[in-house]
């Protein structure tokens, strides 16, 4: 029993005896079951906590003190709020990462990141996974990650369909046109892609580290 993980069937002492065929030392609750940590049950992510209407209005505001927008798991934004946002981040200075996972975002979310990506100069990092977005959508926003030269990660794993071998290819130029991007992330289906993906970020990050030549 101890060793097919019946735990309910003996007690501490009994289970203890059985695997490390010794003593226990501390027989206290020797009567008790062992219950693993397995089997304790795991705390539900608590909600998001952000205000999106003040933070739409921070960001309109171009308020130096709001640097990070996580509105990871708000499923209830409304697209054009989320296109407000993006359309705030356009000439925000300040904002440093942007983070949409799991918003329900779709393809008229896509178009306007990359509309923002177009035009912003100081974002970081970005996240989209766990959306909506489909491969006309990801081949918009790809095609304009080299407009934003400050953006060092893009993430856009999970999506709700196959993004296709046309996106993993266009996924994989932008990296080896980016020298910029250090991180991506997404699961590659394609060997070919996923090899030059992989050595475009090889690259970008050993150029990052190399010092400039005079």
């Amino acid at each position: 029993a101890a060793i097919l993980g019946m735990y309910t069937l003996m007690s501490n002492k009994q289970y203890y005896d059985a695997i490390c065929s010794g003593n226990i030392c501390n027989t206290e609750g020797i009567n008790s079951v062992v219950q693993p940590d397995r089997y304790r049950p795991v705390p539900d992510e608590p909600p998001n906590p952000t205000d999106v209407a003040e933070t739409l209005q921070r960001l309109q505001d171009n308020d130096p003190a709001l640097l990070d927008v996580n509105l990871n798991n708000i499923k209830d934004i409304p697209v054009p709020t989320l296109e407000a946002i993006c359309e705030a981040i356009k000439t925000n200075t300040h904002v440093r990462s942007l983070s949409l996972v799991a918003t329900r975002s779709n393809d008229l979310v896509a178009n306007a990141v990359a509309a923002m990506l177009e035009q912003n100069q100081s974002l970081q990092s970005l996240n989209l996974e766990s959306n909506f977005i489909t491969s006309a959508g990801m081949l918009r926003v790809l095609a304009t990650v080299g407009h934003c030269r400050t953006l060092s990660e893009l993430r856009v794993d999970n999506q709700s369909q196959r993004l296709g071998d046309s996106v993993e290819m266009a996924m994989a130029a932008m990296l080896e046109q980016c020298p910029a991007v250090l991180r991506f992330g997404y699961t590659f289906t394609l060997q070919g892609p996923r090899a030059r993906a992989a050595a475009a970020l090889t690259r970008n990050n050993e150029l990052r580290e190399c010092p400039q030549m005079s």
